[in-house]
């Protein structure tokens, strides 16, 4: 589960991670349960790589957090989906309303 706090540490560390990896982060939803990221990348972004650093990194380095009681475990799956610059409006507005598509997720601060 993903409370106040670690959501806080993600949101810096992704956009870390996507500045380091030179991608560009258009859009972020974490919910207690999952995270949602539109990211633009360059054909030479090794994908697998980067879901790796933000998955795995994020989970050694959150765990690691005093405050952080938790931890911070992801699944092993991710999803990823293409979309065009003619789609990226309606992604953001999407993932906007996650709190909407999932009740009860949202994380309060």
């Amino acid at each position: 589960m993903i409370d106040a706090a670690t959501r806080a540490f993600l949101e810096a560390y992704f956009r870390r991670v996507a500045v380091g990896e030179r991608v560009e982060l258009l859009a972020l939803a974490i919910l207690q349960t999952h995270v949602h990221l539109l990211v633009k990348i360059a054909a030479r972004v090794d994908l697998p790589r980067l879901v790796q650093l933000m998955k795995g990194g994020s989970s050694y380095s959150a765990s690691r957090l005093p405050e952080n009681t938790l931890g911070l475990r992801w699944a092993r799956e991710y999803s990823a989906t293409t979309v065009g610059p003619k789609q990226i409006d309606t992604v953001v507005r999407y993932l906007e309303r996650q709190k909407e598509h999932h009740p009860g997720e949202g994380i309060t601060h």
